[in-house]
């Protein structure tokens, strides 16, 4: 079971009972350093006590018992009684009364490496002693002991050691043999245990204590203490735990309980919990019921908001939905449904797919593939092929990374708008005829004054064939006026049809310069051109969009007094249109005729010059591309922008 799985109490629990484990662990391996040390302690004293009533009853015997005895008994001068004169025999017989009757687990010793009895011969541990304490006699200020802690077939003893000097009273039994008394080399013989000098070390004493049994003990009490703390930290455990889910689980899993419910829907967000204390729990459910409560009229206000919102998106008159970026629908309105059910290709019907774009025809498939490639809105009008007209809005969504997600798809239909603008268009072109009769009947009624003369002149008058051709000349030339003026007319008045086709708009201006090269280079102007080559092909009328660049220029050139005058002529992209500008260096318009100069009819130039119509079909053209004709003046030139369509 993994840690992040259980409960807060078990948790809480564990890393109490871990925490006091630990510190049981310390204190009992603590309390049994402190017990051994103790113990190491207790022996020392009790070493160098046994040592120092040894060494007193030793300088008794070399100091007081020996020379009495050689007093009180001269009758026996030269005998040796080991039992009352060797200090060796005498402390080693005491101390076996000791462990026979007190000290049965201390070991006594007095050894050298040079004893008269072989039986007192050091061993390998004595041995190293007493060569330490020959190696250290001058340096050693402690009385010539040591003491520690050594371990023998596996067994720890507190070992205390003091080194044997020999002194001058020792010389007379331990000197020259020659010397000796006669007992004691019956008894042990020549051969060891003499020639010792005053001053030298010649052998140790040591006391031995077992720790085994010690240690034992105190590694029981260790286990013990141990023991006695774990099942302490187990009861504590228990207590922990059950104090700590009456007190924090138990109120946490009501509140936990409480949220998972109202998360299922089973519960209500408007909760109002009891308070049973004032502790942090209290303060939790206080805190609790304060959010639930906000929760809950922050969820009434957005349902409430929802509806609202739901009723105004429900009651736009025009589509609206959300769209995937599959083209799938995700929220619709009831005029977007409509149109889906009735199959109107101006919304989406269909999935996101090659198979479902027409290259040659506009779609909504293809609107949103622009909006992802592009990743920006799109705003397009648009003639269905039910012959309506559709304006067209589809905003991205995008995520942090500017990926589209989602995108907001309006669609409008602006087929009563365009034809009461087209019939409007129309009035006003009607009207602005009617209103500028006179002036019609003023351009038609010239010619026709001069052909009404040629043709009396022909009919009433002898004249030789020359005069007669000019006549003739004269009255076709008025016809044909008659018959220009007449076009104009009609074209302003009704709309004809456009025939459209993909082409270049740089070609268009460059064609229109061609048949302008004569009158240009006449009056020595300069062309300066400035054409786009990132500008794309469009869907326009050819013939008819170079009649309005050749009215414009025409005019511009016009427009420039004199001679050594320039036309710049640019083109260029933006926004989803292409423009082409003319700016010419004239002395522009004024600003009283400004308002007039798409007027029909309305023109500055000399009778028999202009008819005034140039502008105001051009304008009519550009609508008819959905674009629009822009002019900018001042007295340094003026600027005419064909705004189209892409």
């Amino acid at each position: 079971m993994k840690l992040n799985n259980l409960t807060l109490s078990t948790k809480f629990s564990l890393a109490v009972g871990l925490i006091l484990l630990i510190f049981c662990v310390i204190f009992s391996i603590l309390l049994y350093l402190h017990l051994k040390n103790r113990v190491i302690e207790d022996a020392n004293e009790r070493t160098l006590v046994i040592m120092t009533q040894i060494g007193a009853l030793g300088d008794y015997i070399k100091n007081t018992l020996r020379p009495k005895m050689f007093q009180v008994l001269p009758d026996v001068k030269g005998e040796f009684i080991v039992e009352a004169m060797s200090t060796t025999h005498v402390t080693q017989e005491v101390m076996k009364l000791f462990n026979n009757n007190l000290l049965k687990d201390y070991f006594y010793r007095r050894v050298s490496d040079n004893p008269l009895n072989p039986k007192n011969k050091a061993d390998a541990f004595h041995t190293g002693m007493i060569t330490y304490f020959q190696r250290n006699k001058d340096e050693n200020k402690s009385g010539n002991s040591w003491n520690g802690v050594i371990k023998i077939e596996e067994q720890e003893f507190i070992v205390r050691v003091k080194s044997i000097i020999a002194e001058k009273g020792c010389l007379k039994c331990h000197g020259d043999p020659k010397y000796a008394p006669k007992g004691l080399i019956r008894k042990y013989g020549a051969e060891s245990g003499f020639g010792w000098k005053e001053g030298t070390v010649i052998g140790v004493e040591s006391i031995a204590i077992p720790l085994s049994v010690t240690l034992g003990q105190i590694k029981g009490i260790a286990i013990s203490t141990f023991i006695f703390g774990f099942a302490t930290l187990i009861f504590l455990f228990i207590s922990l735990q059950g104090a700590f889910w009456s007190l924090v689980s138990k109120p946490l899993n009501k509140l936990t309980t409480i949220f998972e419910g109202i998360v299922k829907g089973t519960e209500t967000l408007n909760q109002d919990l009891p308070i049973t204390a004032k502790d942090e729990i209290g303060e939790l459910t206080a805190s609790f019921n304060q959010m639930a409560e906000y929760l809950h009229n922050a969820q009434e206000g957005l349902k409430k908001n929802a509806e609202t919102l739901r009723s105004i998106f429900e009651g736009i008159s025009d589509p609206l939905a959300l769209v995937n970026p599959d083209c799938s629908l995700e929220i619709t309105n009831r005029a977007y449904r409509e149109w889906v059910t009735k199959g109107i290709n101006a919304v989406f019907t269909k999935e996101c797919c090659s198979a479902n774009c027409d290259a040659d025809a506009i779609c909504p498939v293809c609107f949103l593939d622009r909006v992802k490639r592009e990743k920006r809105a799109i705003f397009e009008y648009w003639e269905g092929a039910d012959g309506r007209y559709y304006y067209v809005h589809l905003y991205p969504i995008f995520d942090d990374e500017r990926n589209v997600i989602k995108t907001v798809h309006y669609v409008k239909d602006i087929t009563d708008k365009k034809h009461i603008e087209e019939q409007m268009r129309r009035a006003e072109k009607l009207a602005a005829v009617g209103q500028l009769s006179a002036g019609v009947a003023h351009e038609i009624n010239n010619p026709l004054g001069g052909i009404r003369l040629c043709f009396n002149n022909l009919m009433a008058t002898e004249m030789d064939d020359e005069t007669r051709k000019a006549h003739i000349d004269i009255i076709n030339s008025g016809l044909v006026r008659i018959q220009d003026i007449i076009r104009q007319l009609l074209d302003l008045s009704k709309r004809s049809s456009l025939s459209v086709s993909l082409v270049s708009i740089n070609s268009l201006i460059e064609n229109v310069l061609k048949l302008t090269d004569y009158v240009i280079s006449k009056k020595e102007i300069n062309i300066v051109k400035k054409l786009s080559s990132d500008i794309p092909d469009i869907m326009i009328d050819p013939n008819k969009m170079e009649q309005i660049f050749l009215n414009i220029i025409l005019n511009a050139i016009q427009a420039v007094d004199g001679k050594s005058g320039s036309l710049t002529i640019e083109t260029s992209s933006e926004n989803g249109y292409c423009k082409a500008s003319f700016t010419d260096t004239g002395t522009g318009i004024p600003a009283e005729i400004l308002p007039h100069i798409f007027d029909p009819f309305f023109t500055t130039k000399a009778v028999g010059e202009g008819t005034g119509l140039g502008l105001s079909v051009s304008k009519s053209i550009v609508e008819q591309h959905n674009g629009e004709i822009l002019v900018e003046t001042s007295e340094n030139g003026t600027m005419f922008t064909v705004k189209l369509p892409i």
